[in-house]
């Protein structure tokens, strides 16, 4: 397996639209954002081409110049040894994260990670060989930015799934966040929310033009299959909001799942004993995976569409 990074210059500037001078209100301020990925051995530069698996990283980790936290997961590693690649970018470049004081963490899955993982896609397409339709994944903040991914329309998905994700930013990030109100921040400086006499935000939906999955009006009608995963004890992000987000794709006649655990807290992937027989190969490098349920069933889910 190879993993390579790159660098990609991101443009972290949101227009604002709520004037209507005849003054510009749109810029070009470009920071340098992390992205990697990784590569099968079967991975060839003249042979066949390879299917990519974007996979949108939580707010536990990130990505930089030398590591990421998706790279170590067990789900990267079951999949690149089946023989796909899978790439992940950090969504927030360093320097525009420092200059606003915003934990480098938590990109929400905002505009500008938007924008990253679109200018990391169309990167990957132009330096390997690679199939131009792509699945998406992503876990817990991951959720948020994979499924906006999905929804902007601007690379082409095949199919989504996803791990407990995020889908609300209001109930979830504004209301609810983790890591004592760290997204919270994160929201309020790259939205630009006002700011209240004694410091705290004012949420403004409008400022979120369309980056708020749950109203989102395009989600009613989701344009690819979708399936997520969650356990109903999760004490981090709401598993009601996952099923309600669900049940309407349904209703509007789309293919979407809710693979549902009665415990695991937010952590889905870890939930069961490792099966025996998994359908894929197991061996990543000199490492014996331990595949479990929600795993197993994630690489079928990508199977089953490719």
């Amino acid at each position: 397996m190879n993993v390579y990074r790159f660098r990609l210059l991101v443009n972290c500037f949101l227009a604002n639209c709520d004037s209507d001078f005849d003054v510009l209100q749109d810029a070009e301020e470009s920071y340098e954002d992390n992205g990697f990925i990784v590569l099968p051995e079967q991975y060839s530069e003249s042979g066949a081409p390879t299917r990519l698996v974007i996979n949108c990283h939580g707010a536990g980790g990130t990505v930089t110049t030398d590591d990421s936290q998706v790279e170590h997961q067990v789900l990267t590693q079951y999949l690149v040894a089946n023989g796909y690649a899978v790439m992940d970018v950090n969504g927030l470049p360093k320097a525009y994260a420092e200059k606003y004081g915003i934990d480098i963490r938590n990109n929400i899955g905002s505009p500008i990670a938007i924008r990253s993982y679109v200018k990391a896609y169309h990167y990957c397409m132009e330096h390997f060989n690679l199939k131009p339709d792509v699945f998406v994944h992503g876990g817990s903040m991951g959720g948020i930015s994979s499924t906006n991914l999905v929804l902007s329309g601007c690379i082409p998905v095949i199919a989504h799934s996803a791990f407990c994700p995020v889908l609300d930013t209001y109930n979830e990030i504004f209301k609810h966040p983790w890591s004592g109100g760290l997204p919270k921040e994160a929201m309020g400086k790259i939205y630009g929310f006002k700011v209240r006499d004694d410091g705290e935000y004012i949420y403004d939906e409008s400022k979120l033009s369309g980056y708020n999955p749950v109203r989102n009006a395009k989600s009613n009608y989701y344009p690819v299959p979708v399936k997520f995963w969650h356990c109903q004890d999760d004490p981090t992000v709401s598993f009601g909001i996952t099923k309600q987000f669900i049940d309407r794709i349904k209703e509007n006649g789309g293919i979407a799942h809710l693979r549902a655990f009665p415990y695991g807290g937010h952590e889905p992937q870890l939930v069961g004993d490792p099966i025996t027989n998994p359908c894929g190969n197991t061996t990543y490098g000199e490492i014996e995976l331990q595949v479990t349920p929600a795993v197993e069933e994630t690489f079928i889910w990508i199977r089953n569409f490719d």
